[in-house]
């Protein structure tokens, strides 16, 4: 077997891994369970690396043939998240080096073929990462759902709940938005509504999943939800500008994350913001998956060792 490296995208739900030689080509594809230390037991995370190693030996693919891997994943400036990974990395077999980063590091090096540029991502949560030609990097949002992530899923689901919550006891016109909530969840009170908003141990992807039912009130032109977009695309188009003046000239912009990706209204609207904001900037999106940016990440590890990389926390 020829040499080869390895690319992790650990989500909160999954981890999608790539194996590719030295040249880039993928040489194997698949997807394991989450390696995420912050959402679940160590015993449950470390199970979950050990499968994906051996998945990785089953299809042929030697530890002493990886000559680097690169794992992108939230949270690792937690050192103890550094560690575990890479407690179980060496446990498997594996003396190469290794480059943990953080999720956001992995989609712009996957968008940008790891050049210089923009990612705005807006999933779950939102951040703005930059890096001219310089190599200086820039940084804007990311600083989590209770103080920041403008922009977001979760930004959205929570003006969700909120104009239903106020459209039901008077304060705002009624809305659409509330029945599709309340189907949605299948509930069919406030009290309800409360009761699952604030479950013990109710998660923030829970939540921002909500989001998805403003694409229905949108086609229905329903006035609270086209005024919650308006505020999501101009907190996403906010966390551009600060690095936008950083650059001596005008910067490609990607965008990534699903509340971009997935709803046309939003990246539509977005778009014509840009171009009344920033007319010089070209907006597209990405070229690669993140996790193929940690596979570019890895390579660069071989070639020398990345120039200055982002921090996700």
């Amino acid at each position: 077997m020829d040499n080869y490296v390895i690319g992790m995208d650990g989500g909160g739900t999954k981890t999608t891994i790539i194996a590719a030689d030295l040249k880039g080509q993928v040489l194997e594809s698949f997807t394991g369970d989450t390696i995420n230390y912050n959402g679940g037991s160590k015993a449950y995370i470390d199970s979950n690396l050990q499968a994906i190693f051996r998945m990785i030996k089953d299809k042929g693919l030697l530890p002493e043939h990886c000559r680097a891997i690169c794992i992108g994943a939230a949270g690792i400036s937690n050192p103890l998240v550094k560690e575990q990974l890479l407690e179980n990395i060496m446990g498997a077999g594996y003396t190469c080096p290794v480059k943990i980063v953080g999720d956001a590091d992995t989609a712009f090096a996957g968008a940008l073929e790891n050049g210089e540029g923009m990612i705005l991502i807006a999933g779950t949560g939102s951040i703005c990462l930059g890096k001219d030609a310089e190599g200086n990097t820039y940084r804007t949002g990311g600083y989590g759902h209770l103080i920041d992530d403008e922009g977001s899923g979760y930004a959205i689901a929570r003006d969700i709940l909120s104009c239903v919550v106020k459209a039901c006891d008077g304060r705002k016109e009624p809305t659409i938005l509330k029945n599709l909530l309340f189907d949605y969840l299948g509930i069919q009170s406030v009290e309800e509504l409360i009761s699952y908003v604030y479950l013990p141990g109710r998660s923030k992807k829970e939540i921002a999943a909500l989001s998805i039912i403003i694409e229905p009130a949108l086609q229905q032109k329903d006035q609270a939800a086209l005024e919650i977009v308006d505020r999501c695309i101009e907190g996403l188009a906010e966390l551009t500008t600060p690095i936008i003046r950083r650059f001596h000239k005008a910067p490609v912009l990607a965008v990534a994350g699903s509340i971009l990706m997935n709803n046309q209204w939003i990246f539509e609207g977005f778009t014509e913001r840009m171009k009344a904001l920033h007319p010089e900037v070209s907006i597209r999106k990405p070229k690669h998956s993140a996790t193929y940016g940690a596979v570019l990440l890895a390579l660069q590890e071989i070639k020398g060792g990345m120039r200055n990389g982002f921090s996700r926390n």
